[in-house]
């Protein structure tokens, strides 16, 4: 028997095609391993390889949530991809500092920003 995620895009996510790239702007105040993994199955399903996610209602981050984006941005790279994040709080953009996660991932301050710099 399989249990549904309780993480449904439309209240945990919403993602908005922008012809070459995709915005995805989390909902909820937490990055939990179980939101990562739903990222990551709807990028799959619909081909997504080049992603902005959205963090600027993030407050909490687990260790198993930041492995979920790491996982996230390897699934996107095969295909010329890269998974880019804004709108992080400073307590966390320095957790991704001191973790050296933001040497995988690419941060940005908001979306223009993500955007002008090529993929």
């Amino acid at each position: 028997m399989s249990v549904a995620s309780p993480w449904r895009e439309a209240e945990s996510f919403r993602a908005v095609e922008h012809g070459d790239f995709v915005e995805v702007k989390l909902i909820g105040d937490r990055l939990p391993e179980e939101l990562g993994e739903a990222l990551i199955a709807a990028a799959s399903a619909r081909g997504w390889c080049r992603l902005i996610l959205d963090c600027s209602n993030v407050r909490f981050l687990t260790s198993l949530g930041l492995g979920a984006l790491i996982r996230l941005d390897r699934q996107l790279r095969p295909a010329g991809g890269r998974l880019r994040i804004v709108g992080l709080k400073d307590d966390l953009r320095e957790l991704f500092e001191i973790t050296r996660i933001d040497r995988v991932v690419q941060l940005f301050g908001d979306r223009d920003a993500a955007v002008t710099r090529g993929w």
